[in-house]
């Protein structure tokens, strides 16, 4: 892709004739890139790991060979800024879904019912979709990117009061350093961030640091979507009732006519790498569906693991000093438990609250001036985190072995929202309105509202049977059951 002027830029570039630096290419860094493009002459973005154009797992993103969610608020932010993303995705074999209707989902002993949601999603792997973004944001004239480097090191004023510009060190084992000055740093180099450290020793103090410790593990394996594969799915998941169950397993149709299969546990309860244990774990779900798709199919690469201790949230908003010239996002501010799928998409709402800080910014100072940006955004980008935190980690205190501070009511809202999930088996109405809830389209608050109350309440006096939990359909003798195709 030629290098273009900025295809979709929302109008002005305020801080025209300066230059931001992102650490960290990945999905949080590119969309940093991609908005601040709209606001400096010169954005680099830099990278540690080569960057050779294809759709292939870095090391940089250990996580990058499990299945990925992109939940529909990250989606429609993408989109915004890249108009052309999902056709380039569904001509390089993504796999367009209605979150209603064609995700089979078994959760809290229950099939939930199917009903048409108008709530789409588009299933690929993970390197694919960051490889035709960072295509994007590579075509851009005023970015340009370093990869296959280290940011070492911050530069600051003579009185340490704003940063200033990075310290760049190349990979290559020759030793070479540069200076690279910038008007704004932003840190969205993942979750083994540097930053705290940098700013304690900048004399900013300790960050504050919260943890809700799950210690989960994931194990994934991509195989061909079989021939025979069955009629009612295109994806599939079977979830565990915490706090009993600990063991998850996830079918997502890739590129290529490809399966990303995926199996989770929660506290140390990880699944093995082995083919015999894979399988083994697979079928020891809840339900055999999993297994039975699976058991007969082609593996067409080695399994791959990836543990996760905690969810992490960094409490800058709470330091009592900031400099001027940085802002954080991404997973260096908060990363989650990634089976609930929010990281890509509240990295795309934090991108899109820098350009509403941006924004704000030009309007309310003199062209160029950067001064009180840094603290305006790292207060208000603590908000838009405020739900997804709340949301993963309340599902997490589910299980009496995580560890963290639970808010005060959590066991009141487990029963709520155990209800929901009840209703979900089938209610469409209820369906419909936790997706959106868990899309992020609309706020948690959504499943209080009076409609969706009522029908909890009155499923109280008058609940039907619950449907048993079986497979959809018996194993096949030969092949894999009729269950599924993607």
């Amino acid at each position: 892709m030629a290098k273009q002027a900025q295809a979709g830029a929302r109008t002005g570039q305020p801080f025209t004739g300066q230059h931001a630096v992102v650490i960290g290419g990945s999905i949080a860094g590119l969309l940093a890139g991609r908005v601040l493009a709209d606001h400096f002459a010169q954005v680099t973005i830099i990278e540690r790991d080569a960057l050779d154009g294809g759709a292939t797992p870095r090391k940089g993103v250990p996580q990058g060979r499990q299945g990925h969610g992109l939940l529909n608020r990250g989606l429609n932010i993408m989109t915004d800024l890249f108009p052309d993303l999902v056709p380039d995705l569904l001509a390089s074999g993504a796999t367009c879904l209605d979150m209603g209707t064609d995700f089979r989902w078994y959760q809290f002993g229950q099939w939930k019912t199917h009903a048409q949601s108008g709530i789409m999603s588009y299933s690929q792997s993970r390197p694919l979709l960051e490889a035709k973004i960072r295509s994007r944001v590579q075509a851009l004239a005023n970015v340009r990117f370093l990869d296959q480097c280290d940011v070492t090191a911050l530069q600051v004023n003579g009185i340490g009061s704003q940063i200033t510009g990075v310290q760049v060190a190349q990979r290559d084992g020759s030793g070479t350093t540069t200076t690279l000055p910038a008007d704004l740093v932003v840190e969205a180099g993942g979750r083994g961030s540097r930053m705290p450290q940098w700013l304690a020793d900048l004399g900013y103090g300790r960050v504050k640091e919260t943890a809700v410790k799950v210690d989960v593990g994931y194990a994934s394996r991509i195989y061909r979507r079989p021939a025979n594969a069955g009629k009612d799915w295109q994806a599939l998941m079977v979830t565990p009732k915490p706090p009993t169950e600990t063991r998850l397993g996830l079918i997502l149709p890739i590129e290529g006519d490809r399966w990303m299969v995926s199996l989770c546990g929660w506290h140390h309860d990880y699944p093995p790498a082995d083919e015999a244990g894979f399988l083994e774990f697979a079928r020891s779900l809840p339900v055999p569906d999993v297994y039975n798709a699976i058991c007969a199919a082609e593996p067409l690469e080695p399994i791959a693991t990836h543990k996760l201790p905690s969810n992490l949230r960094r409490h800058y908003e709470r330091l009592p000093r900031f400099p001027e010239g940085l802002a954080i996002l991404g997973d260096a501010l908060c990363s989650f438990n990634p089976i609930y799928g929010q990281g890509m998409s509240t990295s795309a709402l934090d991108a899109m609250a820098l350009d509403a800080c941006l924004r704000q910014q030009a309007a309310q100072q003199p062209a160029g001036d950067l001064t009180g940006f840094a603290n305006r955004f790292r207060k208000g980008v603590a908000g838009v985190i405020a739900n997804p935190w709340l949301m993963a980690t309340g599902e997490d205190f589910r299980y009496p072995q995580t560890e963290g501070q639970r808010p005060p009511g959590t066991g009141l809202l487990h029963w709520y929202i155990g209800q929901i999930h009840a209703l979900a088996a089938h209610d469409p109405r209820v369906l419909v309105q936790f997706l959106h809830v868990m899309n992020m389209l609309k706020p948690p608050t959504a499943l209080f509202a009076p409609p969706i109350a009522w029908r909890v309440l009155r499923a109280q006096f008058r609940r039907p049977a619950a449907p048993p939990a079986v497979a959809l359909a018996p194993p096949a003798v030969a092949g894999i059951a009729e269950t599924g195709h993607s």
